[in-house]
C-alpha cells in the first residue's frame, strides 16, 4: 500500500487497469449468462468516459447513478474512476423526499439511470430540475426503452430525459500518467448510508481507503484468479460495489453479479458458475435457511468459503451445517469508519462473533474502544475527570474508534456536503487531552478470550424494569423457534409506564396460512400481478389478469399452538424483562432496506394502537402467556388496570 502511495499509484482504477494488462481476455464479469472480459470493460468504460468528457464531466465533479446492478453499472462507474470525477450511488428503491434529498446531498448537475425506475424520476422531476439537474439521461439501450408502447409515439420533447449514445464514442484508453495526483482522499464514489432511522447521508469513499479495504479482504480471504465471486448485494451500497467488486480489481477473481438477490436464483447461480465465494449482508442467510432442504442439491457447491457481515447468531451455524460452507469470514464496518473489526472461523469458536482480537491484532491495530453509554439520552458516562469509562469484558457498552487524520488507518472522512453531521460523529478528549475518536452508535461487547460481539444500534436498544433490553439478542432469541420466519423486535412506550415495552413483529412461514374459502375472491385489474417474496424474488411467477389469488387466512389452531410455544420459549430462554410484551403477527413481509436492515420507525410509530393497526396483536399477561390483545384490554392498559 505505501508503495502505491510513494509511487503515485493510489487511484483504484489503476488497479482494475493492472488486471486489463496482466489477462486482458479472462473473464472479469458474468452477468446473466454473459461473460465480460477485462478488455470488454475496459473498451467499454473507455467509450462511456468519453461521452461523460463530452458532457463536461471533469475531475472530483460528481454524477449521479440511480441504477441496478447490472454491467453498465460496474461501466459507468469505471468511466468516472479514469476521468477522475466521483460517482454518486444512489439508492434505487428510495422515492419521494428521499430521494429529492439525496441528489441535493450529491450536490451534482448530471443524472444517469436504467429506465426501470424512471417512475420513481418522473413523480419527482419538478424537484430534480429544480436543484440544478439539467443533464438527465438513461443508460438503457434507445432500442430497448422504444420498445415500450408508451414511448414508442413520445417525441423528444415529451421525455424528461436523454438516452446515453455512448456506444458510438472513441474507444481510445485514459493515460495512467493523468491519474499521478490523486492523492488518498480523494473521492471514489459517495455511497448512502441505508437510512434506518432517517434520511441517509453520503458517506465518502475515498482512494486510500478503499484500497486498503480490497487489499485485505483478498487477503484474509487469499481471493485468487482462480475463485470465483458471487455478489447479489445492491452495488449502491460499499459492500456490493467497494468490497464485491473492487477486490477482483486486486485478485483477478471474476465476479458473478446477480441483478438482486432471490432465493430460488442464488445456489442456482452459485452452481452454475462454480462460484467458490460468496458474499452475504444482513438478513440474506436466514432467508435462504428457510427455504425446503434439499439433501441432493443444498451442498452441490464448490463454495470454500463466505464473506460478509451481520450474519446473526442463530443462522451461523445453522447456515454453514446445511449449506457444508466450510469459513466464515465476518467482518464489521461502517462506509464512514475509520477502522474494523474481522473474524475468520472455521471452527466452533467465534460463531456469531464481529472481530476476534488476538495479541498481533492488539498490537497493531489500536484505537477501538467499547465505552459505557447512558441508553436513556444516549449520552457517553463520563469519570470524575471527565473522560470515558472503558466497559469491562462482558459489559455492552457503544464501540468508538480512534479518528486521527495522521494516521493512513484511522482516517475519518465524514459526509459529504453535511459538516454538521459529520462534526458529530465525533468526540474530542476521549481518553487523554488531544484525542478524537469517532461514535460508531452501536453497541457490542467482548468477552476475555477476545471475541466481539455486536449487541446493538444504541438507539433500539431501551430500558423496561430497570434493565437494559436489546433488540436484536431478543430477536436472536426468539429466531430460533421453529415457526418464524422472521422477526424484529423494538420498544414501545406505554402510558404510566417508565421506560418502553419489548414488542416483536412476527412473520410466520406459510405453513400457518390457509385459503380463505369465505372471503370474496378480488379482481386483478393489472394485466399481471407478481407475488411478493421475500427480499425482492425476482423470479417470483406471474398471474394472469383473468385469474384471481386466493385470500389467505391464519389457520387458527395452528396459531394458537405457535403462541403457546412463543411463550413458552420466551419464559425458558429470555430473562422476565426482556420477554417481549407485545406479539404483532404481520401478514406480509418485514420491509426492509435494500441492504436486507428491518424499518423499524413505523412499527415504533404505530406501537400497539388498534387504530392504526388491524393485524394480529398479543399481549404477555401476569399468568405468563400470550393472549389477544384487543380494544377491552387496550382500555384497561390505558387506565392503569392491565399489568405488565
Amino acid at each position: 500500500f505505501q508503495r502505491l502511495v510513494n509511487n503515485n499509484d493510489i487511484s483504484i482504477y489503476n488497479r482494475f487497469e493492472d488486471q486489463c494488462l496482466l489477462r486482458p481476455y479472462s473473464v472479469a464479469l458474468i452477468f446473466e449468462d454473459h461473460s465480460y472480459t477485462w478488455r470488454d470493460l475496459e473498451l467499454a468504460s473507455n467509450r462511456m468516459a468519453h461521452w461523460y468528457k463530452s458532457r463536461g464531466i471533469g475531475p472530483k465533479d460528481r454524477v449521479a447513478m440511480f441504477m441496478s446492478n447490472s454491467p453498465l453499472f460496474v461501466i459507468s462507474w469505471l468511466a468516472l474512476l479514469k476521468i477522475k470525477a466521483v460517482a454518486a450511488f444512489i439508492n434505487n428503491q428510495i422515492v419521494g423526499p428521499v430521494l429529492l434529498h439525496s441528489l441535493r446531498t450529491a450536490n451534482s448537475n448530471v443524472l444517469v439511470f436504467d429506465y426501470e425506475f424512471h417512475g420513481a424520476l418522473e413523480e419527482s422531476i419538478q424537484g430534480i430540475r429544480e436543484l440544478g439537474y439539467k443533464t438527465i439521461v438513461t443508460v438503457t439501450p434507445k432500442e430497448h426503452v422504444l420498445t415500450r408502447f408508451d414511448e414508442h409515439f413520445k417525441g423528444a420533447e415529451e421525455r424528461f430525459f436523454d438516452f446515453m449514445e455512448w456506444q458510438q464514442c472513441s474507444a481510445e484508453g485514459f493515460s495512467r500518467v493523468s491519474r499521478e495526483d490523486i492523492v488518498i482522499g480523494d473521492a471514489v464514489a459517495l455511497i448512502y448510508t441505508s437510512g434506518t432511522t432517517g434520511f441517509p447521508k453520503a458517506a465518502v469513499m475515498d482512494h486510500g481507503r478503499c484500497t486498503l479495504a480490497i487489499s485485505v479482504w483478498t487477503g484474509i480471504c487469499r481471493i485468487t484468479e482462480k475463485d470465483r465471486t458471487y455478489d447479489c448485494l445492491p452495488l449502491y451500497h460499499s459492500a456490493g460495489a467497494i468490497i464485491g467488486i473492487g477486490q477482483s480489481w486486486i485478485s483477478g477473481s471474476p465476479v458473478v453479479l446477480a441483478r438482486k438477490f432471490s432465493t430460488s436464483g442464488f445456489w442456482k447461480d452459485v452452481r452454475d458458475h462454480d462460484v467458490t465465494l460468496i458474499q452475504y449482508i444482513g438478513e440474506l442467510c436466514r432467508y435462504l435457511v428457510n427455504t425446503p432442504e434439499d439433501p441432493e442439491l443444498d451442498k452441490a457447491h464448490k463454495v470454500r468459503l463466505m464473506f460478509g457481515n451481520g450474519l446473526r447468531p442463530d443462522i451461523w451455524r445453522k447456515f454453514q451445517k446445511r449449506f457444508g460452507i466450510a469459513t466464515v469470514f465476518e467482518s464489521y464496518t461502517m462506509s464512514e469508519a475509520t477502522s474494523a473489526l474481522f473474524n475468520l472461523t472455521s471452527g466452533e469458536d467465534g460463531a456469531g462473533a464481529v472481530g476476534f482480537r488476538g495479541p498481533l491484532v492488539r498490537a497493531f491495530q489500536g484505537g477501538l474502544r467499547i465505552v459505557k453509554v447512558d441508553l436513556d439520552n444516549e449520552e457517553l458516562i463520563k469519570d470524575k475527570d471527565g473522560y470515558c469509562i472503558e466497559c469491562a469484558p462482558g459489559e455492552t457498552g457503544e464501540l468508538i474508534t480512534l479518528a486521527d487524520s495522521k494516521k493512513m488507518e484511522n482516517r475519518f472522512v465524514g459526509y459529504y456536503n453535511q459538516p454538521k453531521l459529520s462534526q458529530a460523529k465525533l468526540i474530542q478528549n476521549a481518553f487523554v487531552q488531544g484525542d478524537q475518536y469517532m461514535r460508531t452508535g452501536d453497541l457490542l461487547y467482548k468477552t476475555k478470550d477476545h471475541f466481539w460481539y455486536f449487541a446493538d444500534r444504541a438507539g433500539d436498544t431501551f430500558r423496561w424494569k430497570g434493565e437494559n433490553v436489546s433488540t436484536a439478542e431478543v430477536a436472536d432469541t426468539l429466531g430460533h423457534l421453529e415457526g418464524i420466519a422472521s422477526c424484529t423486535v423494538y420498544g414501545v412506550s406505554v402510558p404510566g409506564q417508565d421506560g418502553r415495552a419489548g414488542m416483536v413483529a412476527v412473520v410466520l412461514k406459510d405453513s400457518y396460512w390457509e385459503e380463505d374459502k369465505d372471503a370474496p375472491i378480488p379482481v386483478v385489474a393489472a394485466t399481471t400481478v407478481e407475488r411478493d417474496s421475500e427480499a425482492g424474488d425476482g423470479d417470483a411467477p406471474s398471474t394472469p389478469a383473468s385469474a384471481a389469488i386466493a385470500p389467505q387466512k391464519l389457520n387458527e389452531k395452528a396459531l394458537d399452538e405457535f403462541m403457546d410455544r412463543l411463550a413458552k420459549h420466551a419464559s425458558k430462554r429470555l430473562p422476565s424483562y426482556a420477554i417481549p410484551r407485545f406479539v404483532r403477527i404481520c401478514e406480509s413481509e418485514l420491509e426492509i432496506t435494500g441492504t436486507f436492515k428491518n424499518k423499524k420507525v413505523e412499527l415504533k410509530k404505530e406501537g400497539f394502537d388498534l387504530e392504526k393497526i388491524h393485524e394480529r396483536l398479543y399481549w404477555w399477561t401476569p399468568k405468563g402467556r400470550y393472549m389477544p390483545f384487543e380494544q377491552t384490554q387496550l382500555g384497561d392498559l390505558r387506565a392503569g388496570r392491565a399489568r405488565l
